[in-house]
């Protein structure tokens, strides 16, 4: 394959797109290398731990075509009764439409403080005892100036886990749809431990969670009618306007609307 870059056209930048398209990276497919396309690259470059250039050669065409299991969105989107785009917009909004994985094969994750702080006091620990030393991982209320992102957040969960392994763990949201450790059953899991171990292994694992935490949890219905900010509410809580979770999920469903139809620029 040549090498390409922004402005380059033609049936190989097909390929390209088809290819960010298939490991989550969203853009239009239609055969020219603009700006949403370099920036889909630059992405996935990161994501992939690769030199971030929006160039793509031979190191960036390799990751693209490492195989992996696919995820059947249309055949979740058949079984929840909704639109694809609608599965879609949740990927996209909870993850970047990425794998669910980071590029040393750990799942994505992002660990919650204030989550942590609730936890402990359900498992008996005075949280306060703990605090002063780790102020950045135990807090009362949600603070997201403490997110480091990536692999970063790693070690503010094994911090935790020497505080108290269970809480720690349901105190992190985990993979593609980033849903936190204390729902595992919702997500059709009897222990946090059970729902970790199988969010470390595969895509799937982690697809067919969140088709139960949305069954288990009402949430279908929402998706079915569009009602972005009732299921921003319940899936990123109270306080979801500060992030504008709801209008994020709209924007991004309508975007892969548009993507579908081929209108895309």
């Amino acid at each position: 394959m040549r090498t390409l870059q922004q402005g380059n056209t033609g049936k190989d930048v097909t390929q390209l797109q088809e290819a960010l398209n298939e490991k989550g990276y969203t853009v239009a497919v239609d055969g020219k290398f603009g700006k949403k396309t370099h920036e889909a690259v630059c992405r996935f470059q990161q994501d992939a731990g690769l030199v971030v250039d929006g160039i793509v050669g031979p190191k960036t065409w390799d990751a693209l075509q490492q195989s992996q299991p696919s995820i059947d969105f249309e055949q979740g989107a058949q079984t929840l009764n909704i639109d694809v785009a609608a599965i879609r917009a949740v990927h996209q909004v909870e993850s970047a439409g990425r794998s669910g994985f980071l590029p040393d094969g750990r799942p994505e994750i992002l660990f919650e403080g204030h989550i942590f702080w609730g936890q402990l006091k359900k498992a008996g620990i005075t949280p306060e005892i703990h605090q002063p030393e780790n102020s950045d991982i135990l807090f009362p209320e949600w603070d997201k100036s403490s997110y480091k992102g990536g692999t970063k957040e790693y070690p503010r969960l094994i911090r935790a886990c020497l505080i108290h392994f269970e809480s720690a763990l349901k105190s992190a949201s985990w993979g593609m749809f980033q849903i936190m450790g204390f729902n595992h059953q919702y997500c059709g899991y009897d222990t946090v431990f059970e729902y970790v171990s199988a969010m470390q292994q595969s895509q799937d694992k982690q697809f067919q969670a969140f088709i139960q935490f949305i069954q288990n949890n009402g949430l279908d219905t929402l998706l079915r009618d569009h009602d972005w900010a009732e299921f921003a509410r319940l899936y990123n809580g109270e306080r979801y306007r500060e992030n504008q979770y709801d209008e994020k999920l709209q924007m991004s469903y309508y975007l892969h609307i548009i993507h579908n139809d081929g209108m895309a620029q």
